[in-house]
């Protein structure tokens, strides 16, 4: 017993030395005896009522404690103690049976329900996220921390628990949880359809947004569309929506009457769309857009364009400035080979051609000679960052009708697709 008290504990005490040690002044002495996992039972059990809360800590820490002291604790009058008590839940879980009839599986369960009470949130918090994921757990208490008020505690269950099924999600939806708890729900792994439609009913703009993020979500076109109706005034709903993996039909022309027209185009790329409704979208964002309309607007919405840029940003931008002018039928190309490949098997014919200089696998140079093979008098815009009086002249000569500093200018771009219209008329 000595050696303990004078800090030598390499080797454990006998039983007497323990109990006279446990009776001492000495607190890390206690600690220390009640962190040892062969202790006896009951003198675990006798520090679960020590007068220094950082021994009864260390009982709470103790997976070999016996269940009786665990109890106790969970009554314990310092926050700290239960905080650790609550942490260490999953070493308990073990004993669980079934049925939850043996002596030690009520035990456990009453450890649980004991922390599931507890008038502190913090504390049903740190229960909550230690059993999230465990399928032996009591269903009552599961189904309590699940509707905790608090929502720490309530939305760890809520996201992970598998002991919460469909019609409880549904249940708890019902009843008008928070939108924190809310969003916990649609984060859930594999949401089924009904659960899906309950949360996009709620209408809220947190947990809807999470929900259409949520690629494993089941959620069926009735609700896609429901949502489509009512994301107009959900601007942070937009960009997930556009991005689900299928979209029906109406939700796809709900949409196109209130996102950016990048979203637009974004959703035309995904979804692979026939192109009379490419072309019918693309409409519908140039129809409600307030910009100044060219005077060769109806020219433009009768025309076939198509841009090769390397650059995807680049190229994005590219798409959605035409559309806004007025382009309806636009074809984006990453490099020549698939560029001529398009302008020479599409049946439409390409009207204008926007070309960078400096795609991976041709110059715009044998670019626009390939075109100029195929159509003469097509109209060839070239886009280099070149800017010397030989290069651009040079231009000229092989062809190209105008020349487009990089990086261009909207405005400079708009002006030489009008040079261009202007010339054909």
């Amino acid at each position: 017993m000595f050696g303990w008290l004078k800090g030598k504990r390499d080797k454990k005490p006998t039983y007497e030395e323990a109990k006279q040690i446990a009776q001492c002044d000495d607190v890390q002495a206690r600690c220390d005896l009640a962190a040892l996992t062969d202790l006896e039972p009951e003198l675990l059990y006798f520090f679960a009522t020590d007068k220094n809360k950082e021994v009864r800590e260390a009982v709470a820490e103790n997976k070999k404690a016996p269940l009786q002291a665990k109890i106790i604790l969970t009554k314990d009058e310092d926050k700290a103690v239960r905080e650790k008590l609550a942490s260490r839940i999953g070493e308990l879980t073990p004993a669980l049976d079934k049925d939850a009839t043996s002596r030690a599986s009520q035990m456990v369960v009453e450890v649980m329900q004991g922390l599931a009470n507890d008038q502190l949130p913090d504390i049903r918090a740190i229960l909550s996220e230690e059993i999230k994921l465990m399928n032996n757990i009591p269903q009552d208490t599961a189904s309590k921390l699940a509707r905790d008020i608090d929502a720490s505690v309530s939305s760890p269950m809520l996201e992970f628990s598998p002991m919460l099924d469909d019609d409880e999600l549904i249940s708890i939806i019902s009843e008008s949880i928070q939108d924190e708890a809310l969003t916990a729900i649609a984060k859930r792994q594999g949401l089924g359809e009904k659960v899906s439609t309950a949360v996009a009913e709620t209408e809220s703009g947190q947990a809807v947004q999470a929900l259409l993020e949520n690629k494993s979500a089941n959620i069926n076109e009735s609700t896609l569309t429901f949502i489509s109706e009512k994301a107009k005034d959900h601007e942070n709903w937009h960009g997930p929506l556009v991005d689900r993996d299928t979209l029906p039909d109406e939700a796809i022309q709900n949409v196109a009457k209130y996102v950016s027209t990048a979203l637009v185009n974004q959703m035309i790329a995904k979804h692979n769309l026939p192109n009379d409704v490419v072309m019918q979208l693309r409409r519908t964002v140039f129809n409600r857009l307030n910009k100044v309309r060219s005077r060769y607007a109806e020219e433009y919405a009768n025309s076939r364009v198509l841009v090769a840029e390397e650059n995807e940003n680049v190229r994005r931008q590219l798409e959605n400035t035409l559309t806004e002018v007025g382009f309806v039928d636009i074809r984006c190309v990453a490099d020549g080979e698939t560029a001529l490949r398009v302008f020479e098997a599409e049946r439409t014919p390409v009207k204008l051609m926007i070309c960078s200089d400096s795609l991976a696998d041709m110059e715009g140079q044998e670019i626009l000679e390939e075109v100029r093979d195929l159509d003469e008098d097509l109209p060839f815009m070239l886009m280099s960052a070149k800017n010397d009086e030989d290069t651009i002249l040079e231009a000229r000569k092989y062809g190209v009708s105008e020349y487009v500093l990089k990086p261009y200018s909207e405005a400079d771009l708009l002006k030489r697709i009008e040079n261009i219209y202007k010339k054909l008329k």
